[in-house]
């Protein structure tokens, strides 16, 4: 039997890394990949999504939105949609539970269990109120094939915020073959005990650069030889970043050249890109970020640039000079401001002095 575990959604985030017309497209799109999964379990012969939590971002579910969700799970109606709320989306239930479709299905605030020959798909919605009892009561089959779902960063122990946690520890010997988690981003598993192992599915579909690299859910398999997972990539475009470093570089511009070019040959044009300038450079080594910006912008669906550069200056280099100049970095060296300030004042400072400013 075929089953998908996803997760993380987080369906009409503002996504504030973008302007606000690529924001509004990469809405739609991430939306769009949730309906481009239900059409995977279609065609597929998935049984059953789990949907581990934080599908909606927030309170504000909109409607359009939610009418979309619900007609893509209603589309596959030879599969179930199992409903984790998370600790983002608990206002979509509340708002729209009186017009789930028959195959949307629900984990309550106690354990419930939907079964599928000889599969049990176990859940649980952790507050503050069942967190503590949460993992006594929870009781399976060692016969079942068992897969439990649950919301919360993994921990090795109890912590005090227990409904936004999942202990490991806690779940040892409760005969889990697999534990489908929401809450972490970026796909991720490990053992709990010689029989079972625990994964997060991630995001679906990356809505910023603390979101970088291929994006998916896990399809399980839960065949004669026992429970197999595969991570399918599935996201409609990847957001990327990469360091350069200006450490020997003599001419912007042909560094600038070489990044936009190793760009091109590493990373899809969709691509949204995020460049970060790095190392030291000399004082006459001006970083231009916003042309490096504007030709990677030419080549991809969005770039930001970042200067974290330093300018190489040391007293011994203006030791004897005695033009405006050199008194000025000799002061701005000997001041009490911290290094990263030295480095802008004198930037600025010499800038200003070559009339560039």
């Amino acid at each position: 039997m075929k089953i998908i575990h996803t997760a993380d959604l987080h369906l009409d985030s503002a996504i504030d890394t973008l302007p606000t017309d690529k924001s509004r497209v990469r809405r739609d799109e991430i939306l769009r990949t949730f309906e481009r999964l239900c059409e995977y379990a279609k065609v597929n012969g998935v049984k059953a999504v789990i949907i581990a939590g934080d599908a909606f971002d927030g309170a504000r579910v909109f409607k359009k939105t939610a009418g979309r969700f619900l007609e893509a799970v209603k589309s596959a109606s030879d599969t179930d949609f199992l409903y984790l709320s998370g600790n983002h989306d608990r206002a979509f239930l509340q708002t729209y539970g009186d017009i789930l479709p028959e195959n949307f299905k629900v984990f309550k605030n106690e354990w419930t269990t939907y079964r599928y020959d000889g599969v049990a798909i176990t859940g649980i919605a952790l507050d503050k109120y069942n967190a503590p009892f949460a993992y006594d009561n929870l009781r399976l089959n060692e016969n079942d094939i068992n897969i439990v779902c649950m919301h919360g960063q993994v921990l090795g122990y109890r912590s005090e915020e227990a409904a936004e946690t999942v202990s490991i520890p806690m779940l040892k010997n409760k005969f889990i073959d697999y534990l489908a988690l929401g809450h972490i981003h970026s796909y991720a598993e490990g053992k709990i005990d010689e029989r079972g192992k625990f994964a997060y599915s991630g995001c679906l579909d990356g809505r910023g650069f603390d979101e970088t690299g291929v994006k998916g859910f896990v399809l399980i398999d839960t065949g004669a030889k026992g429970v197999s997972t595969e991570f399918i990539p599935f996201c409609s475009r990847l957001f990327v970043e990469k360091e350069y470093a200006t450490d020997g570089e003599t001419s912007f511009y042909a560094f600038r050249n070489r990044i936009v070019e190793e760009m091109r040959a590493l990373f899809a044009p969709e691509s949204i890109v995020k460049v970060i300038l790095t190392g030291g450079h000399d004082a006459d080594f001006i970083v231009d970020k916003e042309d490096l910006a504007l030709r990677l912008n030419e080549n991809f669906f969005f770039a930001k640039v970042y200067d974290k550069t330093a300018v190489k200056v040391s007293e011994k280099d203006y030791e004897f000079d005695k033009s405006v100049r050199g008194e000025f970095v000799r002061k701005v060296l000997s001041s009490d401001l911290t290094e990263e300030e030295k480095n802008a004042v004198i930037l600025t400072g010499l800038n200003a002095l070559k009339g560039e400013l």
